[in-house]
């Protein structure tokens, strides 16, 4: 349960400014600089995660000879989540690669605004 609310929570529910970043040195650049850092950053994304789904589909395949020692559950049904996962974030980098080289500026975070949310 736990691997499912945190992949699910990552793919599906955290906005862009909900991301852990360290944004010391994003957020003291311009707006150029940012833009031009924030495309090297989704194209790395995409590229790492888009090589890994073949192999990670294939290993979730695989776990359907396990089953979970309490539920009698599919492991490959426990894993799944990590594909759909996998393929969310490369969709939400795609987007959000396509929103920068029409040149919208991700914002820089201002710190003065951000709180803990307690």
């Amino acid at each position: 349960m736990w691997l499912w609310l945190v992949l699910f929570g990552s793919a599906f529910v955290l906005t862009e400014k909900e991301e852990i970043r360290f944004d010391l040195l994003y957020s003291s650049v311009g707006r150029r600089t940012r833009i031009g850092m924030a495309i090297v950053f989704a194209i790395v994304i995409v590229v790492l995660y888009g090589a890994s789904l073949k192999a990670s589909y294939s290993y979730v395949s695989f776990m359907k000879v396990e089953k979970s020692s309490y539920l009698k559950v599919g492991m490959d049904w426990l894993y799944s989540i990590y594909v759909i996962f996998l393929i969310a974030v490369i969709a939400r980098y795609l987007w959000l690669l396509s929103r920068l080289l029409r040149g919208i500026d991700p914002e820089a975070s201002d710190v003065t605004k951000l709180s803990s949310g307690l």
